[in-house]
């Protein structure tokens, strides 16, 4: 794997953005009791957990026969009667992809700028705030806390909570050599804020901030942020990426990040949120 640096061309930024998600993204089709999809240009998935995000399509590029093949998957998803998102990638096709998925009842629930910058360019990450501990999950223990904070994030119900636990055999959070690592932070022993790293498709990508309400406010995302790429520059990696959500651009804009696409996201219903 060739790693990329911040100065390719950007049609090389955008790949990188959008092969390093996909990659992630299809560990949830790999893992116990799901599906993942990959044929003619179609990258799909399917887990036992019907709510958001795992049921999504990752890719499309249809040439032919496509509004066949878009109303095939529509009507997977609604005959398991899940809540999905379809993301629309910069490189998609057909061109007016969104506006078909409009057309067919879908709401666009978000947009994701996609951001790159020169990892040798980030500051360090400073102190951390005062009564917080931040480290990386390395153990069963902090895998754990991880996915207790994935859980929350996602409003999952409680009964599907040990399928998400038995997706970590395919991510492998806290495994030394595995491409998804996790950094956390607590407060009075509680986890309360995480950040996710992918080292994948030549480039080191950020996935996942949350902070929990009573941890608002004290710098936790910044600084997890650059814990994060800092150990990606170790790593010997020259490129993050991310994509971001239109409230946190101005953020990731004074750290040294800058918008080079945009990655939109569908559901069934204008109620679902990302």
């Amino acid at each position: 794997m060739r790693k990329l640096s911040a100065d390719e061309p950007e049609e090389l930024l955008v790949r990188a953005l959008e092969d390093n998600l996909l990659e992630l993204w299809s560990h949830f089709g790999r893992g116990p009791g799901c599906a993942l999809h990959d044929e003619a240009g179609a990258v799909w998935f399917d887990t036992p957990i019907p709510v958001l995000p795992y049921h999504s399509v990752l890719r499309f590029r249809a040439e032919e026969d496509v509004d066949a093949r878009i109303d095939a998957i529509l009507e997977h998803f609604r005959a398991r009667n899940v809540e999905f998102l379809w993301m629309v990638h910069p490189s998609a096709r057909p061109e007016d992809l969104a506006e078909r998925l409009l057309a067919r009842g879908l709401a666009e629930i978000d947009d994701c700028p996609g951001m790159v910058a020169d990892l040798a360019q980030l500051a360090e990450p400073g102190p951390t705030p005062e009564g917080f501990e931040i480290h990386e999950a390395t153990s069963e223990s902090d895998a754990a806390d991880a996915l207790d904070l994935v859980a929350w994030r996602w409003n999952l119900p409680p009964e599907h909570l040990p399928h998400l636990f038995r997706l970590n055999e395919e991510f492998r959070i806290g495994e030394p050599d595995a491409s998804v690592r996790i950094w956390l932070a607590w407060k009075d022993g509680e986890p309360v804020a995480k950040a996710v790293l992918h080292l994948a498709a030549g480039a080191a990508g950020l996935y996942g901030v949350a902070t929990k309400p009573e941890a608002r406010g004290s710098g936790l995302a910044q600084v997890l942020t650059l814990h994060v790429f800092r150990a990606a520059r170790a790593a010997g990696f020259e490129l993050g990426l991310l994509h971001s959500s239109p409230m946190a651009v101005r953020l990731y804009e004074r750290i040294g990040f800058r918008k080079v696409t945009e990655f939109r996201l569908f559901a069934p219903s204008a109620d679902l949120h990302v």
